[in-house]
């Protein structure tokens, strides 16, 4: 049990009904996180700006959600989980609203805000979760609750393209800030019930400190919190910046190119299951993280090799193993980590090594948008790029597992 929810009253909550409110509250602040990602062309040619700006976008979203994550335990216990949930929403709703204004200022101070939302949500959907009679379904609730990531994907770039080339890029930003304002409304029915084991008096931060010192001094998180770093990075650049590379790059249109984001997406919702039943297969969380990073090395290659000759169903299928790989490894590493940190600490672990691996998504798409503009790398590049990188994370897995006891 995380120190989180120590010490406070069991009060088991419905499974079916706490997994569709985690689920959707992941998505939608995934959609806000992912917003200007999949309608990246049209905003930057209004703006007057490289494409490639996006990745730093991306980053600062989750500079913020380093903040929060670290001090998200404070804000489940002080505030209750469902009211923490909301909360993500509401900011996520505003950065995007305030990512809409226009110029940069606005989308800086968005993304900000759209971040210390999203760092919000991990911890308040575990506690609720925890609460749940999910018994021997408990990897099964939390790996259909991870899936929110893609699913807010998939509706970045299915729904807002289209909007864009109907209106502007503007009115994609106020229809994310609408569907997350209308789930929090939902939550409002449950918060009471929910939130009952909230205590009024809890320290609303925590110092981050104490979970960064016992992943440092403990070798296999710490291997494991690296390989979070690479593969994060890689993540987050290929759904950051896939759209603007087969548009500006390969010359696809943009409702194509939001429509194989989609593609992409669907194939890391379905990995995040899929590598998770691997992994009991197997028994081994880590030997599947491995083969994980290899297949995904192989994709970003090929990815970097896609020319406009392409038919269009070689370059998606090209896509979906590299999400299927790079976007659904997220589960199967929770699990590890949940296994590998002392039980007294699960929640101190998991939340630190999530601040480095939303490091990660800072340094990978920012390094990737700076080497563009500074450096003259181009997108194909960048994503040869990408398989070094996930081969270092392998490597970093490696190390891990050396530690890791048989089972």
């Amino acid at each position: 049990m995380s120190a989180e929810t120590q010490d406070i009253p069991a009060s088991p909550l419905p499974v079916w009904q706490v997994l569709a409110a985690t689920l959707a509250t992941q998505s939608l602040t995934t959609l806000c996180a992912l917003a200007l990602s999949a309608i990246a062309p049209r905003a930057a040619a209004d703006l007057g700006v490289e494409p490639a700006l996006v990745g730093y976008q991306v980053s600062v979203i989750y500079a913020g959600a380093v903040i929060t994550s670290l001090a998200g335990g404070g804000f489940v216990r002080r505030l209750g989980a469902t009211r923490a949930s909301q909360l993500a929403l509401w900011l996520t709703a505003a950065g995007c609203l305030l990512s809409g204004l226009g110029g940069l200022p606005g989308l800086a101070l968005g993304a900000l805000v759209i971040g210390l939302g999203y760092g919000c949500t991990n911890p308040a959907a575990s506690h609720l979760l925890s609460r749940t009679r999910s018994g021997a379904h408990m990897n099964l609730i939390f790996s259909i609750k991870q899936c929110g990531v893609p699913v807010g994907g998939v509706i970045a770039g299915l729904l807002l393209p289209p909007i864009t080339l109907l209106w502007n890029w503007q009115a994609g930003l106020i229809a994310c800030a609408i569907l997350s304002l209308a789930i929090s409304a939902a939550l409002f029915r449950v918060r009471r019930g929910w939130d009952a084991d909230r205590i009024a008096s809890a320290r609303l931060f925590i110092s981050p400190l104490a979970g960064l010192k016992l992943i440092w001094n403990h070798q296999i998180l710490r291997w494991l919190a690296f390989c979070s770093f690479a593969y994060s990075a890689v993540q987050l650049s290929l759904t950051g910046l896939l759209v603007t590379y087969l548009v500006a790059e390969i010359g696809l249109d943009l409702v194509l190119a939001g429509s194989l984001l989609a593609i992409a997406q669907v194939a890391g919702a379905a990995g995040r299951l899929a590598w998770g039943w691997l992994a009991d297969r197997l028994r081994s969380g880590s030997k599947v993280l491995i083969i994980n990073g290899v297949i995904a090395a192989a994709a970003a290659i090929l990815t970097a090799l896609i020319t406009i000759s392409w038919p269009v169903g070689l370059i998606a299928a090209v896509v979906a193993v590299f999400g299927f790989c790079a976007v659904g490894w997220n589960g199967v590493f929770m699990a590890v980590i949940a296994r590998q940190a002392p039980p007294q600490s699960i929640g101190l672990a998991t939340g630190a090594t999530l601040s480095i691996t939303f490091a990660g998504v800072i340094v990978g798409p920012s390094g990737f948008a700076w080497m563009h503009d500074r450096l003259g790398l181009s997108y194909a590049d960048g994503y040869m790029l990408m398989a070094i990188v996930t081969l270092v994370g392998v490597l970093c897995m490696v190390q891990a597992r050396k530690g890791i006891p048989a089972r």
